[in-house]
């Protein structure tokens, strides 16, 4: 059988814990991951810095993580928002068929290409002069 370390389990089996000038910090703290272990945060095994200290400094707290998800939240409400006003204005050109509802967007898209065909089969049929 082999060993929880070939596994990497070692991090659940071992309660003992590096302590760094006064206790302070150290992995058992949450500052950073044990040396070579399992990193939650990546999703993976995480390979042994050379340095300590840069596998600390490289974690991404909470807060940021959550700073970085309301931004995205925000870009994603922002790209959504121009996207319906596109629609709104298209609609604005579009000929209205007596609908008391708002056209969808597919069906905002459908009635805009029938009516960009219908205008492009009237200009085929004005002579020329």
């Amino acid at each position: 059988m082999e060993s929880p370390e070939s596994f990497g389990y070692v991090y659940m089996l071992t309660t003992a814990s590096p302590v760094v000038e006064g206790g302070a910090t150290g992995w058992a703290t949450g500052g950073c991951t044990p040396p070579g272990g399992y990193d939650s945060l990546s999703e993976g095994y995480q390979t042994p810095s050379p340095d300590p200290e840069s596998r600390c400094k490289s974690r991404v707290t909470p807060l940021v993580l959550r700073k970085r998800r309301l931004a995205a939240n925000a870009r994603e409400r922002r790209r959504m928002q121009n996207l319906n006003q596109a629609f709104d204005r298209l609609r604005t050109f579009l000929p209205q068929l007596g609908q008391d509802r708002q056209l969808s967007k597919y069906e905002t898209l459908q009635m805009a290409q029938t009516y960009i065909s219908a205008l492009y089969d009237l200009l085929e049929q004005q002579p020329n002069a």
